[in-house]
């Protein structure tokens, strides 16, 4: 097939850059009229100004006053649960019901778990308490890099992840950090002989 040929409309040619005149700049104001023309606005721009502000200094003012408003209805709100909640939290333990209203703590977190920590050579030897199959070391070079990487990892693996156990990765970090510092402190076995 052959190619059609049609007619093209030619672009019109570009001015060179760099060369020719440069465009005209804009003459500034006399100094006179600036000063006769800035005197007469400054005055009605003074006064939206201090009208504008006035009126953010109400509205902070009337906000502030809707959050304290709001926070003694909820308050109260909470007060009266609290009120009716014990009656009948008290009349379902009677009962042998189970309560919905059985305390503040969440659904998805698990019950206390005491961890048993003991300084060994190697690291730390970490043990949920009453569940000997958990016990391992978690070895000193681990600790070093990231004591919460170390101690998450622990939890992830014995107790479960921590969107449904809760914080227990925190505690043991925060237990095996005291470990550390004590066996800093305390001389080894065979710096002693």
């Amino acid at each position: 097939m052959a190619k059609k040929t049609g007619t093209k409309k030619k672009a019109a040619p570009r001015k060179p850059r760099g060369k020719g005149k440069a465009p005209a700049k804009k003459r500034a104001p006399s100094q006179a009229r600036k000063a006769q023309a800035s005197a007469a606005d400054l005055s009605a721009l003074e006064k939206e100004a201090k009208a504008a502000a006035a009126a953010l200094d109400q509205a902070k003012a009337r906000a502030e006053d809707l959050r304290a408003k709001a926070r003694g209805l909820e308050a109260d709100a909470n007060q009266a649960l609290r009120a009716a909640v014990a009656p009948y939290r008290e009349a379902c333990r009677k009962a042998g019901k189970p309560c919905e209203y059985a305390g503040r703590r969440s659904a998805n977190v698990s019950g206390q778990v005491a961890f048993q920590l003991e300084p060994v050579d190697k690291g730390i030897r970490v043990a949920i308490q009453g569940r000997p199959e958990t016990e391992e070391v978690i070895p000193a070079g681990a600790l070093k890099a990231s004591v919460n990487k170390a101690a998450y990892a622990y939890t992830d693996r014995h107790i479960g992840p921590k969107r449904e156990v809760g914080n227990k990765g925190g505690s043991l970090s925060n237990r095996l950090r005291a470990a550390m510092r004590k066996r800093a402190r305390t001389p080894s076995a065979s710096a002693k002989k």
